[in-house]
């Protein structure tokens, strides 16, 4: 589902050639949970968006589902994105003048998918908010708000799922619920997961764990503890 080999992303700035990552090398298969850990600014939320196609790799290779960023242009990308890709924001980003239901079938509706509403509907009850369906972003709990923006992010059944610390804005209870939510769905329907996160306990669910640092990728060993 996913291959890295040796990419690297490196920005100009006050003059200087910023590297951000190096020589990183990842391979994620259909159906794997990857957990990824590093401090603040390690470059851990860079690496997701390269994954997504949203920046482009100043060197090395990314392929996804079988196609190789390098002969893709950005439209190639965004359609890549909307039908093989699911992302999961810290911050929701849910559109605050829908309702549940409408932001859920949004990603459906802009593929031209008839029957939009009737599959957000199913995916809302999935999360457990066919009661809230009604209900504006604003009106809801962080909680609420995140399980919507799950339903959002598995209602075209990607092939793989982006999470940046999905539970970074929640309380300890809240976030384990949406945990339990992410790797269920995820399990369920074979989804390749790659998991942005600081909880350590999250971290040790995935089938596997790495930790980026100084731009590079390191995969721990089930003993290690970095934390």
């Amino acid at each position: 589902m996913i291959i890295l080999e040796s990419v690297a992303y490196a920005v100009d700035h006050a003059g200087r050639r910023l590297e951000i990552l190096r020589g990183v090398d990842l391979t994620v298969a259909s159906g794997e949970i990857v957990a990824m850990t590093g401090p603040s600014g390690s470059g851990k939320s860079t690496l997701l968006a390269l994954i997504a196609g949203v920046e482009r790799a100043t060197g090395g290779r990314i392929r996804v589902d079988g196609r190789d960023f390098a002969g893709l242009t950005h439209d190639d990308l965004a359609r890549l994105r909307g039908g093989r890709m699911g992302i999961v924001f810290q911050d929701f980003h849910l559109i605050t003048t829908l309702t549940a239901l409408e932001n859920v079938a949004l990603p459906l509706e802009l593929a031209g998918v008839r029957d939009a509403m009737e599959q957000a509907r199913v995916m809302l009850d999935q999360v457990g908010l066919s009661d809230r369906a009604d209900h504006r972003p604003l009106e809801m709990s962080g909680g609420e708000q995140q399980r919507v923006a799950i339903a959002r992010a598995f209602v075209a059944r990607p092939a793989l799922i982006l999470a940046d610390e999905p539970t970074g804005n929640l309380d300890l209870e809240t976030g384990g619920r949406i945990v339990e939510l992410l790797f269920r769905l995820a399990r369920s329907w074979q989804a390749a997961m790659v998991l942005v996160t600081h909880n350590p306990q999250l971290a040790a669910r995935a089938d596997h764990h790495y930790r980026l640092d100084a731009g590079t990728l390191q995969k721990m060993a089930r003993q290690d503890n970095p934390f």
